[in-house]
């Protein structure tokens, strides 16, 4: 009996989990380069099952406990959408740009930049997009970005050229925030990407799927119900049980 309320209250953390992590997803529909969280779970306390034959016979483990693993990033490439602004970058195909934040390079699919007061390309937060040599882009009226990402002037002349990055696992970056990655052991390092093109006038939007996770939040919502009434359940049949033992002495 106590075996069952604490599995069933495994699950009602497990559901906790996932509703948050699907809320988050939700909540992030409309964020520009936003890649959806994908949450697992690994066992950590199973018991063998044998067959009600022959009590010799394996059949199975009986997982009684689960906990987070980790939280991967759904790589998945989102909708183009079409802005008309100069300045807003989408890449086709895998690669994602590169942002200084401080000391650091973080990496992003979120092409909705503008320029700062010094007249160089930074993303939404203020940093700074950076070149193949990891310098800062300066862009002024008349600059234009082709799809191979140079940056030329007026007359054509190369002045520079959006680095693209990709990784040998994009499940594997480790988010920050909510558009920013940074690599990882098991993604690889950031190496320069060759088949990709960059598209000005487009942002990728979100690959949130918004009916499949409210689909997804009803479900959990349901289960999670479920499982608190079994440990509503559960309580009230020990609490009898032991208000039962306590009249016998």
């Amino acid at each position: 009996m106590v075996r069952g309320i604490y599995t069933a209250a495994m699950g009602m953390l497990v559901d906790w989990f996932r509703l948050d992590s699907t809320a988050n997803n939700l909540a992030n529909v409309d964020t520009v380069g936003y890649k959806k969280d994908v949450p697992t779970f690994s066992v950590y306390n199973e018991r063998h099952v044998y067959s009600s034959l022959n009590k010799k016979v394996p059949i199975g483990n009986l997982p009684y406990s689960v906990v987070v693993d980790r939280v991967y990033v759904d790589a998945t490439d989102g909708t183009l959408q079409y802005t008309g602004n100069p300045l807003d970058l989408a890449i086709v195909g895998d690669g994602y740009f590169s942002v200084l934040r401080q000391n650091e390079i973080l990496y992003t699919r979120a092409g909705n930049f503008k320029l700062d007061a010094e007249g160089f390309i930074v993303n939404a937060d203020g940093f700074r997009l950076l070149d193949v040599n990891n310098e800062p882009i300066r862009f002024e009226e008349g600059f234009s970005i082709d799809e191979e990402g140079y940056v030329r002037d007026e007359a054509g002349n190369v002045l520079s050229r959006i680095a693209v990055y990709s990784f040998a696992s994009q499940q594997n970056l480790r988010k920050i925030g909510y558009t920013l990655f940074s690599p990882t052991e098991e993604s690889g390092p950031a190496v320069l990407a060759e088949n990709f093109r960059i598209l000005p006038g487009h942002v990728e939007l979100s690959n949130v799927n918004a009916v499949a996770e409210l689909v997804k939040m009803v479900e959990l919502q349901r289960h999670f119900e479920i499982t608190q009434k079994i440990v509503l359940a559960e309580d009230e049949m020990l609490a009898k049980l032991f208000s039962q033992l306590a009249t016998l002495r």
